[in-house]
């Protein structure tokens, strides 16, 4: 199914009574990540992704412990931002799903709202060729040679 046919349908869907909820509640939880992603570092921002907000909790989930803790050092200034734009936040909760980013979205090496295409120069090809050429022919040198031939259209 093409893409703007899936856009018509979701807007007629958004315009029933029955979905009007569930849709307006999706744009705001869009719209709230959009926003803490804008508010965390950007090289925490892929791995993270905000849960639900209850009694005042909100819900934070992680890819590993590591960017747990990295979040953790910036919470108390995070929290401060949140209230300023009108959050009704007052605690975090932190909880580590390994992978969850890597099933629920697709990563990629992104510029703004483009995709960057990231290529092998002419310089690394050149190295990579002679790396190949001087190993035994294994699967390590048969890899390598692989790898360029398919950057050579680039």
């Amino acid at each position: 199914m093409k893409l703007h046919k899936i856009d018509s349908y979701f807007s007629i869907l958004g315009e029933s009574q029955d979905y009007a909820q569930v849709f307006a509640r999706a744009h705001v939880i869009h719209k709230n990540q959009l926003t803490f992603k804008q508010l965390i570092p950007k090289q925490l921002a892929p791995y993270c992704t905000i849960g639900q907000i209850n009694a005042g909790k909100l819900t934070v989930l992680v890819d590993n412990s590591a960017i747990a803790s990295k979040l953790k050092q910036i919470l108390p200034s995070l929290l401060v931002k949140l209230q300023q734009r009108g959050w009704e936040v007052t605690s975090f909760q932190i909880s580590v799903q390994v992978n969850h980013t890597a099933t629920n979205t697709k990563k990629s090496v992104t510029n703004g709202n483009k995709e960057k295409n990231i290529k092998l120069s002419e310089t690394g090809k050149k190295y990579l060729n002679q790396l190949a050429t001087s190993l035994p022919n294994t699967e390590l040198s048969e890899a390598i040679r692989s790898f360029v031939r398919k950057h050579q259209t680039d």
